[in-house]
């Protein structure tokens, strides 16, 4: 199955665990080949920046593009003008967060066939529970 390893600071984490945070903000956002859309939802693995490992997942249920700031900074708990600075001028993807989960056991990046965590974001393949 098609996921998606999202590299997030551990403040946010927590929020979006929280249910304060219902927008991730990124310069991009997925898509599927030739610009198709993704099946969604989308499975959103989290590697926490500092701990070496995936702890938990949430659900991207699709995601918004736009430069209005405010909005966005409403929904993300990131201030509008570090949103402005961020854009350079462009407009961000708000990745829609549903179903949030912590792992009770984190997983290191080895399991994913990874040595190192992604800058952003990037597409991994995870074994569907059937195949198990």
């Amino acid at each position: 199955m098609r996921a998606v390893l999202l590299s997030i600071k551990p403040e946010w984490w927590e929020k979006i665990l929280a249910g304060e945070k219902d927008l991730e903000i990124r310069k991009t956002a997925p898509r599927a080949g030739a610009g198709g859309p993704e099946p969604w939802p989308l499975l959103v693995l989290a590697y926490v920046s500092g701990t070496g490992a995936v702890l938990g997942q949430f659900l991207c249920m699709g995601w918004v593009k736009s430069n209005c700031f405010r909005y966005l900074a409403s929904r993300s708990c990131v201030p509008a003008e570090d949103l402005e600075k961020y854009a350079g001028g462009k407009s961000l993807y708000g990745w829609i967060v549903g179903e949030a989960e912590e792992y009770e056991m984190p997983s290191p990046l080895a399991e994913f066939g990874l040595t190192r965590p992604p800058m952003s974001w990037q597409y991994i393949e995870i074994p569907d529970d059937k195949e198990e």
